[in-house]
């Protein structure tokens, strides 16, 4: 018989992250029943959505205390860069945030149709020779040859420059501004600006669980439940202030009780107590 479960995520935390769940879905079903054209609010919408999404699948796994820690860090990157995302949009103003916005949104669109035009490329070169498929895919040939002959991949070129560079203008590494995150003025562009160091970080150690990174034999054993899950909350309380922002409604009580409760959480007491420190 297995051990039953214990959950190794801190109870105040998991307090933030189910407020923070629920003020989003509160939003998220008035914009449903009122859609809004506001292009900002929809992009932060949808990236507050994927924050919670992966922040909420983390702590999912976190509530078994069997499991290794390596999957909830590895969750937790999408979570980062929805929130990276969502902050970039909302730092600047007016004209230029909703122009970044669409831009994002339209990214969307042109990546499915690269990515479709891609793979039909790729089974046209691929070829319907029959002896190229198993038996039991070949009654299923003359559905595929007519997809490929009615399907125009003649704009696969021009699509994969325009997602080429629609795409870097998101990257993770862009969206932060990598070179800027020192710079006082930078630091400034949003409330959320000043924990986009520490959230930097902790992106760049999940990549090493994403990508199977030999470094992350070294990292795991650094691994602690509270400082994964409070980066996880910390990165979807930041993503939900971001479209609170674009909703005009970054003065909100729920918001504020919400942010005022992860100011609180005493994050450095969790992992090192004050009275296990040396004698200065």
């Amino acid at each position: 018989m297995r051990a039953p479960m214990n959950s190794i995520v801190d109870p105040q935390l998991k307090t933030i992250h189910n407020a923070t769940l629920n003020l989003y879905n509160r939003e998220t079903l008035l914009i449903k029943s009122h859609p809004t054209s506001t292009v900002s609010i929809n992009a932060t919408n949808f990236l507050v959505g994927q924050a919670n999404l992966f922040a909420d699948s983390a702590l999912f796994l976190m509530e078994d205390d069997r499991q290794p820690l390596n999957p909830a860090v590895a969750l937790l990157r999408t979570c980062l860069e929805a929130q990276a995302r969502a902050n970039y949009i909302i730092a600047v103003t007016g004209e230029e945030r909703e122009r970044r916005a669409n831009e994002f949104l339209q990214l969307m669109n042109v990546g499915h149709d690269y990515n479709k035009a891609l793979v039909i490329q790729m089974m046209k070169d691929f070829g319907t020779d029959p002896s190229k498929f198993l038996p039991r895919e070949l009654p299923y040939l003359p559905a595929i040859k007519l997809l490929l002959e009615n399907t125009d991949t003649s704009n696969l070129k021009a699509l994969k420059s325009q997602y080429d560079k629609m795409s870097g203008n998101w990257s993770y590494g862009k969206v932060i501004g990598r070179e800027k995150l020192l710079d006082p003025i930078w630091q400034k562009r949003s409330e959320a600006q000043s924990l986009q160091l520490g959230l930097y970080l902790s992106y760049i150690q999940s990549c090493a669980f994403v990508h199977s990174d030999p470094a992350s034999l070294k990292l795991e054993p650094l691994l602690t439940p509270v400082d994964v899950a409070y980066t996880t909350v910390t990165a979807e309380v930041a993503a939900l202030f971001s479209f609170f922002v674009a909703l005009g409604k970054d003065k909100d009580q729920d918001l504020l009780n919400i942010t005022a409760s992860l100011k609180a959480f005493n994050i450095h007491e969790k992992i090192l107590p004050s009275k296990d420190l040396p004698p200065s």
